[in-house]
């Protein structure tokens, strides 16, 4: 027969009671000193971490908006803000880099493509605009020109020493086949002065109809087809 366990008087239900709280209390504070003595390292390693996030995320963004600001084009000539393209096309003459004079006004009676390109330093690099413009000149060169129908120049600003060497070797990278020149070979801008009312940027090229008047100005890159297909335009017209 199990042996009857003495019953616990009031007092020692009490007295126990008051040690476990006893020891319940210090346990719980000797718990919050230690995370006490945790909370400054954690929270200046917070603000550190916080501290890098904000910087990378400041040069993250620093770097997309140079990026994205470095494909704008910047204008070359400022006059009004895209005119609308009516009215006779002002007429220029400058020297191609074979050294052949060559005036806009001989190609009256074709659609003329007038491409103006700014080189990026005297290292002859071009800026990421012009290097699609030519691409897709060169397209379009290769559907209409030989035809006898449409014609292309592109027009360079460039004061460097040795811009015919630069300007030839963008040509044998490009495979230009048509007029290329830089406005300043008379060390001047006056092809550019004249064409001040479209704002042009880099990159601009302005279509021309067979009547000699300025029918389009495109300020942004632009596509082969669209261009082919604008230049088919003109051509039916006449």
């Amino acid at each position: 027969m199990p042996k009857e366990e003495k019953k616990k008087s009031w007092k020692e239900t009490q007295r126990e009671r008051q040690t476990e709280q006893q020891r319940t209390q210090q346990a719980y504070q000797a718990q919050r000193e230690r995370d006490e003595k945790k909370k400054p390292r954690k929270s200046s390693l917070n603000k550190l971490f916080l501290g890098v996030a904000l910087i990378v995320l400041m040069l993250t963004a620093y770097g997309t908006w140079q990026y994205y600001e470095g494909q704008k084009s910047a204008p070359i000539a400022t006059g009004g803000v895209n005119p609308s393209p009516i009215g006779s096309a002002p007429n220029f003459s400058l020297k191609d880099i074979n050294g052949t004079r060559v005036s806009l006004n001989q190609f009256k009676g074709k659609v003329i493509a007038v491409h103006f390109m700014a080189l990026a330093g005297c290292s002859g690099q071009l800026y990421p605009i012009n290097d699609n413009q030519l691409q897709q000149l060169r397209t379009v060169c290769g559907k209409y020109c030989g035809k006898g129908q449409v014609a292309l120049v592109t027009v360079s600003v460039a004061s460097c020493q040795g811009c015919d060497t630069i300007l030839a070797q963008i040509r044998d990278y490009y495979n230009i086949s048509w007029v290329l020149g830089n406005d300043y070979d008379d060390e001047k801008l006056d092809i550019i002065d004249s064409y001040a009312d479209y704002s042009i940027y880099d990159g601009t090229i302005v279509l021309i109809d067979q009547a000699f008047n300025v029918a389009q100005v495109y300020t942004d890159t632009i596509t082969a087809d669209l261009l082919s297909s604008k230049i088919g335009q003109l051509l039916q017209v006449a």
